[in-house]
């Protein structure tokens, strides 16, 4: 996070003056870009630096006494806006502020304290300000930082309250653990044992079918199990998997297949394509229900960590923190 070092920003204290109407806001980088600045402002007796990128709205909830107070429906004035809806009626008043991606303190670290989250032009701008990239990968747990590839691959999850140097290249001052699932093969396997036989023979089956016979059988499969789809296809996992398979897909929308029968131009998708996106959420379900199937795996810092579609927790002195 070099380009968000405090000597520069101090700097530019010094050169610049501050925005016109203001006395402690200052650009970042070109005084064009008038949403990517800076706030000074004082804490614990020292001063820091305030970095902000764009605005956001902000909601201040209101009694009817305020609202009438400022004139209520009645006045051009009042900007308090009333909402009612069956149950309540709320009122509310919005304010434009900067939005606060972080802080930078003299002791040259740079604190991740976004009150919200980072969106698309946030990362981009901090991702100018250091040698890497900020993406979301929500198989990482949310917003990371990465930088190089292969070996020298580095992938550093973004935390609420994180503090990373802006002398060097994303030192992370703060200690966490990654806590992840894997599965454990063997009991996922026990547990997926009842639907083996279901899988094997709904899977030949769609393999040797073509598109036109198997929205043919879906027709009239849906139409003999309306509204219970589920439950059908429960009854009839090891009698008629291949119905089953369908019920199940219709269930979990997966496959679109009651759209492909009405509009067979608008969305095409083979059977076995169809079979394989539902034995994957299926799985992914049956996993979730089942805690047992899963063994903790932890991460510490500087590890990189695979993806994984269990998703991640960070830990900070032994207590869950909020990614980005």
């Amino acid at each position: 996070m070099k380009g968000l070092s405090y000597a520069r920003l101090e700097q530019i204290t010094k050169v610049e003056k501050p925005y016109r109407g203001t006395t402690d806001r200052y650009p970042v980088g070109s005084r064009r870009h008038n949403l990517k600045n800076f706030f000074v402002r004082e804490e614990d007796g020292v001063k820091v630096f305030d970095v902000t990128y764009g605005t956001r709205h902000k909601s201040h909830y209101h009694t009817k006494e305020e609202f009438d107070a400022r004139g209520g429906e009645t006045s051009d004035n009042n900007n308090i806006f009333k909402y009612d809806y069956s149950d309540r009626i709320e009122y509310i008043r919005y304010e434009i502020l900067p939005y606060r991606i972080g802080t930078v303190y003299p002791k040259e670290y740079f604190q991740f304290n976004a009150e919200y989250y980072y969106g698309q032009g946030d990362r981009a701008f901090l991702s100018d300000c250091s040698h890497g990239w900020f993406a979301n990968d929500s198989r990482r747990g949310g917003m990371v930082w990465t930088f190089g590839r292969g070996v020298s691959f580095r992938c550093v999850p973004i935390f609420k309250g994180m503090r990373v140097s802006t002398a060097d290249n994303f030192e992370v001052l703060d200690d966490y653990v990654m806590v992840g699932k894997k599965v454990n093969r063997k009991v996922g396997k026990d547990l997926l044992g009842g639907y083996e036989r279901f899988y094997k023979v709904s899977e030949t089956m769609c393999k040797a079918m073509n598109r036109d016979a198997f929205l043919v059988i879906a027709k009239e499969v849906i139409e003999e199990n309306k509204d219970k789809y589920f439950e059908a296809a429960e009854a009839l996992r090891d009698q008629a998997p291949l119905d089953a398979m369908i019920l199940y897909a219709v269930a979990l929308e997966v496959g679109k297949i009651t759209q492909q029968i009405e509009q067979p131009s608008w969305y095409q998708s083979e059977p076995h394509e169809i079979f394989c996106n539902l034995k994957r959420k299926m799985n992914h379900a049956l996993y979730k229900e089942h805690s047992e199937v899963f063994i903790p795996v932890r991460y510490g810092k500087g590890e990189v960590y695979p993806p994984s579609i269990w998703g991640y927790e960070i830990e900070v002195n032994g207590e869950i923190v909020q990614q980005y």
